[in-house]
């Protein structure tokens, strides 16, 4: 291995916080449900792991308070957020003062598991806890999903840039090349 190469393995966390902040993902919440309490929270590393059988991944900060509560119900839904929800984005990352209203603004209906799926979500993947991988900061969890749900008629909510985008302002409608 080169030395430029051994070099460049000394990256700092704020020149990749700040690298990764160019990457644009979907935002969803990630919701539970303990003794008939809802708890979730805003992310957007989350990821397809296999189709057969379907696994999906969301990664988690262990300090959000949530992160024990989904570990402990062992069950969780991660719903895909559309244009039409960023407030609910917001809210349940606590960047406004309603975090403590989060659950009380929609409608919430339970698929196969119990965990609370947005009724409106553009995609909801009710999810078994199937492995947990902890990661300095945060864990990986895998879900096994065993229901969804999807709508078709949204367009989706992006996070990038340390910000939310509709995906209409990110597509180039006049391209170079006609399409």
């Amino acid at each position: 291995m080169s030395q430029d190469i051994l070099d460049q393995k000394n990256c700092t966390s704020a020149a990749y916080i700040d690298a990764v902040a160019s990457h644009f993902a979907s935002v969803c919440v990630v919701t539970t449900e303990i003794d008939g309490e809802y708890f979730g929270l805003t992310a957007t590393a989350v990821a397809s792991v296999t189709a057969d059988p379907p696994r999906l991944l969301v990664c988690v900060n262990k300090s959000a308070f949530s992160h024990d509560k989904i570990i402990q119900s062992g069950r969780f839904c991660v719903n895909v957020l559309s244009t039409a929800h960023e407030d609910i984005a917001k809210r349940f990352a606590g960047h406004t003062d309603q975090y403590k209203e989060r659950f009380t603004t929609q409608n919430w209906i339970k698929l196969s598991t119990g965990a609370p799926a947005l009724k409106n979500a553009l995609a909801s993947f009710d999810c078994i806890l199937g492995e947990l991988s902890p990661q300095a900061t945060h864990s990986v969890l895998f879900g096994d999903v065993i229901a969804v749900s999807k709508d078709e008629t949204k367009d989706p909510l992006l996070y990038g840039e340390r910000q939310y985008w509709p995906l209409g302002d990110l597509v180039d409608t006049e391209s170079d090349d006609g399409r």
